[in-house]
């Protein structure tokens, strides 16, 4: 891990290929590591499970809003929501389907 002074890094933040990760912490400091080897990380079963949720949460959002009608329906259920449509229906589904 290095900390540079670099004004042209200063603002910037994100990975450069998959070799360098550049990150901003308060106080003007800039942090560049290597990017993690995270290929010998063994999820757990809860992991896998609330990766699988959140999948079918993206499918069940892509899917109402590809159909005119039921994008509509949706737009009325969720019209105090305070984001994008397509995050309030991911909401809903996390929230609803436990």
């Amino acid at each position: 891990m290095a900390t540079s002074k670099n004004p042209l890094l200063k603002g910037f933040s994100g990975q450069i290929g998959k070799t360098i990760v550049v990150k901003q912490y308060p106080g003007d400091r800039t942090i560049i590591t290597a990017y993690p080897d995270m290929s010998k990380v063994k999820p757990t079963a809860a992991q896998l499970a609330a990766k699988s949720k959140f999948a079918d949460a993206v499918a069940y959002a892509q899917n109402i809003k590809a159909k005119p009608e039921l994008k509509m329906l949706a737009e009325k259920r969720l019209i105090d929501r305070t984001g994008t449509l397509y995050h309030a229906l991911i909401k809903e589904f996390m929230q609803h389907k436990t």
